[in-house]
């Protein structure tokens, strides 16, 4: 049921593999590198480098984590619930920090990359949460 078109957990399943790639593995291995000039020159600055490296790595975590889950037949609630937690965390963090004006000093280039991200991650979100409520509808109505 996992890849036919009667998967109603389809946009979730692409949405959750799109955020693992482009934030977990892909912002994450960039993190983790944490090359100081090419941030620097997108307008970021990320204070010590053990803190960009230890956030890279647990995005690494995360999107290892959405791949492993994408790839289930039947989205279980706690994959679903870590996905709208991690990317809630990531896309509040991204506003707050856009609010308080410390993403004044962006490349564009940089503010692309960083509203891609918020965008990605507000999907997951979104995506995500109809079938989280779903199944607990579904738990409650079950007999005992």
């Amino acid at each position: 049921m996992a890849y036919t078109f009667t998967d109603h957990y389809r946009a979730a399943r692409l949405c959750l593999r799109v955020d693992a790639v482009l934030i977990g593995l892909g912002l994450g291995l960039l993190l983790l590198a944490y090359p100081r000039d090419l941030f620097a020159e997108a307008g970021i600055t990320l204070g010590s480098a053990w803190t960009a490296r230890v956030g890279g790595g647990a995005l690494i975590g995360l999107g290892i984590g959405l791949l492993a889950a994408s790839t289930e037949p039947d989205l279980h609630p706690a994959w679903l619930l870590a996905a709208i937690a991690g990317n809630g965390a990531i896309s509040i963090s991204l506003l707050i920090a856009y609010f308080e004006g410390e993403m004044a000093a962006l490349h564009p280039i940089g503010a692309g990359v960083l509203v891609t991200v918020f965008v990605v991650c507000i999907l997951t979100v979104a995506l995500s949460a109809p079938h989280v409520r779903r199944r607990a509808n579904q738990q409650q109505g079950a007999p005992r």
